[in-house]
């Protein structure tokens, strides 16, 4: 049997290849998702402003108000070495999915989060269905997520070493988090947040005075779109859409990050379970830092045992779970809602790991059942991937089944952008599809009429096709996790 020393000797040796594993697996898990499901309006959004000259795509993306550039940036140089196909643009987003697992290895190193950590976390990122269908989405996501983990190994990395490389490679890191998506200062208010209230002075002042840096890059673009949005008479439009969020969501969106089993039961059951080991672990470190004599220097700067310092534990948390818990706060609180799952993504890291943390750390006679449940857990999230109930709207069958009944006509009008844009992408040969913003601009004749239902907030459009002189000849329809379409062929 191998000696310690000697396990530690090939410990060091293949170090390298972690990183390189953990990628391999995430891409086993989301390579195969790539083009499973169509691109919809937003990531087709993403084709276009990535399509344009680069100075009319910045003035196309301030207008949007919604994302910094950087990711749309980053497209339009993969579109040109590699094109516009469905597998091209996908997988520029999945490969950062995959450079995320490589990253999570780095920041559990960072956080000494330890081996059997280490591997649960990274497991617990792979298995999260969140993450993987976000991983193949055409939009900034998977940035996102890679930035923020990222952000954390180097602000921990630069506590540790503190030389200018460091504290240069922490802000370069935070200032492309923050142009990539404006839920990217989430993670570096959590690690401002948690320096001044837990770390030694000097380790706070180099993390602010990085956040100062990255704020100073970042004015000019905000000045921009705060530019614009003053002469904008309805600058938030873009984000009515967004509803309050409900009491649990905070509990879905850490079980959408560690993995879903597709029965309520079961993820409760896991929930339960990583609560226990998140409060056990909380517990221990509170008592380590109340013990008589042996209270460090700084608050949270001493490790636990030989695992993860408590400084550590503490960014983890902020940027997992109190960062998300002040958005689902402040969006109850104040009547407009900033929560959606997806733009929380940046937490992926910080609570799995933290997850595979506080597993591992629970009592020795309990460790070996924790940590088997754990990767009985992130087996079977796995396993249902596939099966899992489709996300996105499918607009290629949608498009087939329109050709199929259509015969004649062929001409198809299409209401908003958000119809039109996919129908346009899919739509096969021969069929003629145009854009309309209002009834009143569809034409005479034997036509199709594809809409949203959501577009009639009030009243029928039956009546109103009727009113128009239109009479309806057959209806197709058909409706994915929410998203509810209806192509219609009308004669006047």
């Amino acid at each position: 049997m191998p000696t310690r020393s000697a396990l530690h000797e090939l410990n060091r040796r293949l170090g390298w290849a972690f990183p390189a594993l953990a990628a391999l697996a995430f891409g086993i898990f989301r390579l195969p998702e790539l083009t499973r499901s169509p691109l919809w309006y937003d990531e087709l959004f993403s084709l276009g402003v990535a399509d344009l000259p680069i100075g009319d795509s910045l003035r196309r993306i301030i207008a949007d108000h919604t994302n910094p550039p950087l990711f749309y940036l980053l497209l339009k140089g993969w579109m040109a070495v590699g094109g516009e196909s469905d597998h091209w643009v996908r997988l520029l987003p999945c490969l950062f999915a995959m450079l995320f697992g490589a990253a999570l290895v780095w920041l559990a190193r960072e956080a000494r989060a330890g081996g059997q950590a280490g591997l649960l976390g990274v497991a617990l990122a792979a298995a999260s269905p969140l993450s993987v269908d976000l991983s193949n989405e055409v939009r900034g996501y998977s940035l996102l997520a890679l930035l923020a983990c990222l952000s954390l190994a180097a602000t921990l990395h630069d506590r540790t070493h503190r030389t200018r490389g460091t504290f240069a490679l922490l802000t370069g890191i935070n200032i492309a988090l923050v142009h990539t998506h404006y839920f990217g200062w989430l993670t570096v208010a959590a690690a401002c947040l948690t320096a001044l209230l837990a770390w030694p002075r000097d380790d706070a002042r180099r993390v602010l005075r990085s956040a100062l840096y990255t704020l100073l890059a970042f004015v000019p673009w905000a000045a921009a779109v705060l530019a614009h949005a003053v002469q904008n008479p309805a600058p938030l439009r873009n984000v009515a859409w967004i509803t309050p969020p409900d009491i649990a969501d905070p509990l879905w969106l850490v079980r959408d990050l560690t993995g879903r089993s597709g029965s309520a039961a079961v993820d409760l059951a896991w929930l339960a379970l990583l609560g226990v080991a998140l409060v056990s672990l909380a517990v221990t470190a509170v008592r380590r830092l109340q013990a008589p004599g042996t209270a460090p220097k700084a608050p949270l700067a001493r490790p636990l045992a030989a695992g993860p310092t408590p400084g550590s534990v503490a960014l983890l948390a902020v940027a997992g779970f109190a960062m998300p818990a002040a958005v689902w706060a402040v969006s109850l609180a104040t009547g407009h809602s900033v929560w959606v799952q997806r733009y929380l993504i940046g937490a992926a890291a910080p609570v799995a790991l933290l997850a595979g943390i506080a597993v591992s750390a629970m009592p020795p006679r309990r460790w070996r059942f924790s940590a088997v449940v754990g990767f009985v857990w992130v087996a079977v999230a796995c396993a249902a991937l596939p099966q899992r109930a489709p996300v996105k709207f499918d607009w290629r069958r949608f498009a087939r089944r329109i050709d199929l009944a259509a015969g004649s006509p062929r001409d198809v009008f299409a209401l908003e952008a958000f119809t039109a844009a996919p129908l346009q992408r899919y739509a096969l040969t021969g069929m003629r599809v145009q854009m309309v913003h209002a009834l009143a601009e569809l034409p005479s004749g034997d036509i199709w009429l594809v809409y949203r239902r959501q577009s009639f907030s009030s009243g029928s459009p039956a009546e109103a096709l009727r009113d128009l002189g239109f009479t309806t000849v057959s209806s197709l329809a058909a409706e994915t996790a929410g998203q509810q379409f209806v192509a219609t062929r009308i004669r006047r």
